[in-house]
């Protein structure tokens, strides 16, 4: 169990978007891939942010309110991605999915480029397999 690396857990098929994207495009893509979130790359698939529904809330509340034109992924985004990388243990992610405040999923980043992604339910399921074979030992 305590071998397990993000590898183990991640996925390398994952939803990006691009920071150009109108915002409702954005929500109906992380609507289709029934997910909460979404890392935003450039073209060389190098992480420029990240995109989560809380993220779009308030905008889409005010602008749907007032009309007040185009927004873009680029205009509501976090820069201050937390990020990991495959050769990170998944007990050290798994630990910092329990905090609060802390993201459910990160983008996997080797050599500057967006690779992967890791969700909690991928760690949790990861971590279920390895302790029914340690048990089953």
């Amino acid at each position: 169990m305590f071998d397990l690396k993000v590898q183990h857990a991640m996925s390398r098929s994952f939803l990006s978007l691009s920071p150009d994207l109108e915002l409702t495009a954005a929500i109906a893509l992380l609507k289709k891939h029934q997910v909460i979130g979404a890392p935003v790359v450039d073209e060389q698939q190098q992480l420029v942010g990240y995109l989560s529904e809380q993220d779009c809330l308030a905008p889409l509340t005010i602008n749907s309110y007032f009309c007040d034109g185009r927004i873009t992924v680029a205009d509501v985004m976090h820069q201050d991605v937390l990020t990991t990388s495959t050769q990170t243990p998944l007990l050290e992610v798994a630990l910092k999915m329990q905090q609060p405040h802390k993201p459910k999923q990160y983008p996997v980043v080797e050599q500057n480029k967006v690779i992967g992604i890791v969700s909690r339910t991928q760690v949790l399921h990861a971590l279920s397999r390895s302790y029914q074979s340690c048990n089953a030992a």
